[in-house]
């Protein structure tokens, strides 16, 4: 075979291969798909159209090795209505941990304003700000809290 044509084909199977795993998200499991079903089904019941396409995240979020989910609320679009899932509080965040075996299980879910992750003292946190009705204020004021995320919980730290 010549050098240009092995070349070619190399190039050629790294595109295929490119090409059919980037195409292939992971699948949500049975109970993280159907909280998006639900949510979808929410907002057609207020005669809205429902997108649900930036919703669901997934990454390993306490360092186990697993696929771990994060069902956003916020990002859900509900065309022609409110978000069903979104109020003055903030909007319904889910997390699900995988439980090492076959499942996932929801290990976090509250009305946010923001949330983001990082680490403290070498351990996965989760820093979160809801509304002030969290933590006994006014709903236009803010409570943050911060979570330390175990193995198989999400833990408030102080």
């Amino acid at each position: 075979m010549s050098p240009s044509l092995t070349a070619l084909l190399a190039a050629a199977a790294v595109a295929v291969f490119l090409g059919t795993s980037s195409s292939h998200a992971a699948e949500p499991p049975d109970n993280v798909a159907q909280a998006l079903t639900d949510a979808a089904q929410a907002c057609k019941d207020m005669g809205g159209t429902p997108n649900t396409d930036k919703v669901l995240s997934v990454s390993d979020l306490n360092g186990d090795g697993g696929e771990d989910w994060i069902a956003d609320f916020g990002k859900m679009q509900c065309k022609g209505d409110l978000n069903p899932l979104c109020g003055n509080g903030g909007c319904t965040v889910q997390i699900y941990f995988w439980d090492g075996d076959t499942a996932w299980d929801v290990v976090f879910e509250d009305l946010v304003k923001t949330y983001k992750f990082g680490e403290a003292g070498g351990k996965p946190m989760m820093y979160v700000t809801t509304s002030g009705d969290a933590c006994n204020k006014p709903t236009n004021e803010t409570c943050k809290y911060t979570y330390r995320l175990d193995k198989d919980a999400v833990v408030p730290s102080q």
